[in-house]
């Protein structure tokens, strides 16, 4: 099974797909709001680059691991869909079986529609969400501020040491967000952003 066959080119599959991610996550929110459907659970934080290339595979299969997760979905939430689908002939979505998603993921992310590296999701993505089918977990990533949140309802699952660094959120905003090169964050942005991981992301 290649990645090209999980790049729908059916408005149809496309919302299947979006669907599920919907499910835990609510794709019209951005940062520093809380996009997670879930109250409250165990946030890891890692940079954004990790959530969208090969070695997040492992951390994916070892939240399907702990689990039981059918598989795994992802959408690219920003840019708006329409333009992957106007410019590629797809849409920046795929279902991962469970038990392939860490040999499958760099493939899916990576995939060039057409041969054109700006029609993947690693090159082009903003924002993405991505889902398990159990509901237990989700994964938020959002490029402006250069980071990922994995959000789920158990507290130090193995996913965290698979090879990913994940950071406390204070030193993500200090080494990904906010490092002397870019702007800072609005003071009211960075105090959201703190208490949601404080209040909301520790269980």
């Amino acid at each position: 099974m290649t990645a090209t066959q999980f790049y729908p080119s059916e408005e149809a599959v496309f919302e299947r797909i979006l669907g599920e991610v919907k499910r835990t996550l609510q794709t019209d929110l951005r940062l520093p709001e809380w996009p997670f459907r879930s109250a409250i659970g165990n946030a890891e934080v890692c940079q954004f680059s990790l959530a969208i290339e090969g070695p997040f595979g492992a951390v994916l299969q070892s939240l399907v691991d702990a689990h039981g997760d059918a598989s795994v979905s992802l959408s690219v939430l920003d840019p708006n869909p329409n333009y992957y689908r106007d410019n590629y002939g797809s849409f920046p979505a795929f279902t991962l079986p469970g038990q392939a998603v860490g040999q499958t993921y760099w493939e899916a992310v990576a995939h060039e529609p057409g041969g054109d590296p700006t029609g993947s999701v690693a090159y082009t993505a903003n924002v993405v969400g991505i889902a398990g089918s159990t509901g237990a977990w989700a994964v938020w990533a959002e490029r402006s501020w250069d980071l990922a949140i994995v959000l789920s309802q158990r507290i130090g699952g193995a996913w965290a040491s698979c090879g990913v660094t994940f950071v406390p959120a204070d030193a993500a905003l200090a080494d990904f967000t906010e490092p002397d090169y870019k702007v800072a964050l609005p003071p009211h942005e960075r105090a959201m952003f703190l208490d949601n991981i404080q209040m909301r992301g520790t269980l």
